[in-house]
């Protein structure tokens, strides 16, 4: 929990959100160099960049720079606008995952939490079988959302 709790992006969320979410996140070293495939294993999933550097690239060209503060990922059934969109680690990012299961389950369990957590990273929330709860957040590529935005 104390980790979660000197993210930036959570802020916002008092400690009982923050106890009720910190068993469902875990913590990954994405190396320098690596490239995610946002519709591959990290498609299902909120990814909260705790440290670190990426790149954001659609159909090969760079379009974003990623770094403390940003989040990024999809966990809704609807497919991206971009599905080919791709981050590459420029340094190690140290990220905090968050699965689409992790967050129906607190969807259910712990709605505050997930309102909280949703609204500090500045991502629309799913509605029931997987319908979008409102209209997607302005973006330059639906897949990436910025917590500074």
């Amino acid at each position: 929990m104390l980790r979660l709790a000197a993210l930036t992006h959570l802020r916002s969320l008092d400690n009982e959100q923050l106890a009720q979410i910190a068993p469902h996140a875990c913590e990954r070293v994405i190396p320098a160099g690596r490239r995610l495939l946002l519709d591959g294993p990290f498609a299902q999933e909120l990814l909260l960049i705790a440290a670190g550097r990426g790149v954001v690239r659609c159909a090969g060209e760079p379009i974003a720079e990623l770094g403390c503060g940003d989040v990024f990922g999809e966990f809704g059934q609807v497919r991206p606008a971009y599905a080919t969109a791709t981050v590459t680690a420029i340094t190690d990012l140290r990220v905090v995952v968050i699965s689409e299961r992790a967050m129906r389950f607190l969807s259910e369990a712990a709605p505050d939490a997930v309102a909280g957590l949703l609204g500090a990273c500045a991502v629309t929330p799913l509605g029931r079988a997987g319908a979008q709860a409102g209209p997607r957040p302005a973006s330059h590529l639906s897949v990436v959302r910025s917590a500074a935005a």
